[in-house]
C-alpha cells in the first residue's frame, strides 16, 4: 500500500484528504477501521457531498485519535468522547490547520452500540483504492445498517439510496438478518421501524 508523508500541510477543507491522513494513522497504529459516512455512500456510486470524515471503528478514543494526529504534525483537539445518537456512540475530533495549512475539519469515529456488530462490520470492512492509495471501506451492506442505526433522516435517505444503486450486488436478505438481531441488542432505539423506513423511500 502506498504511503504518503507526514507533514504539518493539509487541505482540511478536503474531506477526503483528511481521511486519507486518519486511515494511515489508524493502520500505523493498529487500530481496526472502516471509512464510513459520506465518502462512504459516494465511493458506491451515490452522489454525496460532505465535509468532514467519518470512520468506523471497534472501540472509540477521539483522545487517542487527537494524539495520533498531533504527533502526525497538525492541531488536533477531541471535542466529545462516545455519545450515544440511536444504535451509535460518536466520538470527535477536531481538526485545525497550522503554519501555511489553513481551514478545520471533524473527525468522526463511529461505533455501534452493540459490541458484536461494531468488531463484525470493521472485521468484513473491504480494502478499496482512494485517490491512489488503497484504505479499509465498509462494506456496502454494513454502510446502510450504520446508516439506519442513526437518528437523521438524511441517513435513512443515504441507505435507500445505496440499496437502489447497488440492487443487484447488495445482500439484502443478509442486511434484514444483521437488523432483526440488532433490534433485539438495542432496546432504546427503534431498529426495526428504521429499516422498514428505509426500505419504503
Amino acid at each position: 500500500m502506498k504511503r504518503f508523508a507526514a507533514g504539518k500541510t493539509m487541505n482540511l477543507d478536503d474531506p477526503v484528504a483528511t481521511a486519507l491522513r486518519v486511515a494511515r494513522l489508524l493502520e500505523r497504529a493498529e487500530i481496526p477501521y472502516a471509512l464510513y459516512g459520506g465518502l462512504a455512500v459516494a465511493a458506491y456510486g451515490v452522489a454525496r457531498e460532505t465535509k468532514d470524515a467519518d470512520v468506523a471503528v471497534v472501540s472509540a478514543d477521539a483522545e487517542r485519535l487527537a494524539g495520533l494526529l498531533q504527533k502526525d504534525g497538525l492541531s488536533a483537539t477531541p471535542a466529545f468522547e462516545r455519545m450515544t445518537f440511536g444504535g451509535l456512540r460518536v466520538s470527535r475530533v477536531t481538526v485545525i490547520g497550522v503554519d501555511e495549512d489553513l481551514g478545520l475539519n471533524t473527525v468522526d469515529l463511529v461505533e455501534p452500540t452493540s459490541a458484536r456488530y461494531a468488531t463484525l462490520a470493521v472485521e468484513r470492512a473491504v480494502r478499496a483504492p482512494l485517490r491512489g492509495r488503497e484504505i479499509a471501506l465498509l462494506a456496502p451492506e454494513d454502510v446502510v445498517i450504520f446508516k439506519v442505526l442513526s437518528t437523521r433522516e438524511k441517513d435513512l435517505d443515504d441507505a435507500a439510496a445505496v440499496l437502489q444503486k447497488l440492487t443487484s450486488q447488495i445482500d439484502a436478505a443478509a442486511i434484514a438478518s444483521e437488523i432483526e438481531r440488532l433490534a433485539g441488542e438495542i432496546q432504546d432505539h427503534d431498529v426495526g421501524e428504521r429499516w422498514r423506513r428505509c426500505q419504503g423511500r
